[in-house]
């Protein structure tokens, strides 16, 4: 109950709950805040075994998230790993590895080491071909050096090894270049709101401003949180709305003197403009491979539009960000661009549109290059199968009889050889025509069917589509609110709750 529910540990020794057992069953005998303790960690040794137990049985590879967040004071880095697969039943699933706090003054070598210990602990070390990492607040150069460490050290898995930063800090650090431009007009920003909340007199006066005007119905600007940048968004986005409020404050209220300027109001609003659109990419709680691709797609359409900006400010925030997402993209669109193909109702479609949104003439050569790189995966996959031997159920015919196989040997020999004409399974897959799935798009359901005709696609589509696509960890905020329940608790105990209310939950 304590763990599946997240309650205290010291509530066994609440009074009013000692009084709520007594009246149930006098006889009852309550257990110390140690002995529950001791229960915790039995309960999760046994869960951790089966989990170890059944991962061994899985015949799929493995995507990895990393999360690193700080505690309200700065002073501990709560770090969690969690694993995402698609299991034997193609369902999605996840579970939580490990939940560790890490002092305030880590490196990105401690983390290595952190990723490393644990997966040779679950024993998965060899399974994992994707990783994704998620730093709040982002800060890039950690993240280059612990994607640089973490590849260094881990093993190939059919030639490759994808980790990337999440979608969700990209976009962060893309909006923090637009801070970054306008960072003097977003504290003369800060410094209205504070004289006007801070006011009785300009606040009537401001007041009086929108509610003769269009902005009865606008919410009202408030001060944001720094180390929150959706709220710093929100704060630009509301202000830049108000403007002409502040406009006439300024001009009634000889002792307000913070106002921007019109050319710094102008830039201020430019740059909340292109801010929008990124803000928008993270409302959108993708789920699916599709939605995140196009959400990339249209990402990079705004880049290139704003390259061509009539202002100098636009178009050097342009620059800057469009370094860091070609770094991004660079890294992550194999992976995305084969999650996107293995949907049976786009196929290539949706990555050929894509890339004629993106590179506009040159789209054919990237896209060519792309369908080369896919290719190569899916060999570096056959080569594997066929090492491994195809599985009971993908094979025809297991022992044909003496006279098929003189039949099979003397057709071989007096007919056309056509065996390298012959299509690969994925040139058969892209031929055919696309598929109108249900109303639910349920890609992994298909190839629950499909398997046994396209094993090798099959076994690819396991490893891809377990790819985390969402712009947002669904289920970070979760993991971030018991971290704060349990604050305070033994580090080994808290990661026992944590860990143990996900695989229980998930057992359910």
């Amino acid at each position: 109950m304590i763990i599946n529910h997240g309650y205290p540990l010291d509530m066994v020794q609440h009074e009013f709950f000692e009084i709520f057992v007594k009246n149930l069953q006098p006889m009852f005998a309550l257990q110390s805040k140690v002995d529950v303790e001791a229960n915790v960690l039995a309960i999760c040794r046994q869960e951790k075994e089966k989990l170890i137990e059944y991962f061994d049985s899985l015949s799929c590879l493995m995507s990895l998230s990393l999360e690193l967040w700080s505690s309200n004071d700065k002073m501990m880095i709560y770090c969690s790993l969690t694993v995402h697969f698609i299991d034997d039943g193609w369902q999605l699933k996840k579970k939580i590895l490990a939940f560790r706090n890490l002092q305030y003054n880590y490196n990105m070598g401690t983390v290595r080491e952190f990723i490393k210990s644990v997966l040779a602990e679950w024993r998965i070390n060899k399974n994992i071909h994707f990783i994704l990492l998620d730093i709040t607040p982002p800060k890039e150069h950690m993240i280059g050096e612990l994607k640089s460490k973490v590849s260094d050290k881990a093993p190939l898995v059919h030639g490759h090894l994808f980790c990337v930063s999440s979608y969700a800090q990209i976009l962060s650090l893309l909006v923090q270049d637009g801070f970054s431009e306008i960072r003097s007009l977003l504290y003369k920003i800060r410094e209205c709101i504070e004289y006007v909340n801070g006011s009785s007199l300009g606040w009537q006066r401001f007041k009086e401003a929108f509610n003769n005007g269009s902005l009865q119905d606008k919410e009202m600007p408030i001060q944001d949180v720094p180390a929150r940048w959706d709220t710093t968004f929100l704060m630009l986005e509301r202000s830049s709305e108000f403007r002409e409020a502040f406009n006439h404050l300024e001009q009634s209220d000889r002792d307000f003197k913070v106002n921007l300027s019109a050319e710094e109001w102008n830039k201020a609003t430019s740059i909340c403009e292109c801010l929008k659109e990124l803000h928008k990419s993270t409302s959108n709680f993708l789920t699916t491979s599709e939605g995140y691709f196009l959400s990339v797609c249209d990402v990079y359409k705004n880049l290139l539009k704003w390259e061509q900006s009539e202002h100098v400010y636009v178009r050097s925030i342009a620059n800057r960000m469009k370094g860091k997402f070609d770094e991004y993209w660079g890294e992550a669109s194999l992976a995305l661009g084969i999650s996107v193909v293995l949907n049976p109702s786009f196929k290539l479609d949706l990555v050929e549109y894509g890339y004629e949104q993106i590179y506009g003439i040159d789209a054919s050569f990237h896209f060519s290059k792309f369908r080369d790189d896919v290719t190569g995966v899916y060999h570096k996959y056959a080569k594997d199968f066929g090492d491994q031997g195809p599985s009971s159920s993908a094979m025809v015919d297991e022992s044909p009889s003496s006279v098929t196989s003189f039949k099979e040997w003397r057709k071989g020999k007096y007919e056309p050889k056509v065996v390298h004409s012959q299509q690969n399974e994925l040139d058969q897959y892209l031929k055919q025509p696309l598929e109108k799935l249900d109303k639910d798009g349920n890609v992994l359901a298909w190839w629950q069917q499909n398997a046994q005709k396209f094993p090798v696609l099959g076994k690819m589509a396991r490893d891809f589509l377990a790819i985390p696509v969402s712009t947002v960890i669904s289920q970070s905020l979760e993991v971030m609110k018991m971290a704060s329940v349990h604050d305070g608790v033994h580090p080994e105990i808290a990661e026992a709750l944590i860990c143990g209310k996900d695989w229980l939950d998930s057992r359910s």
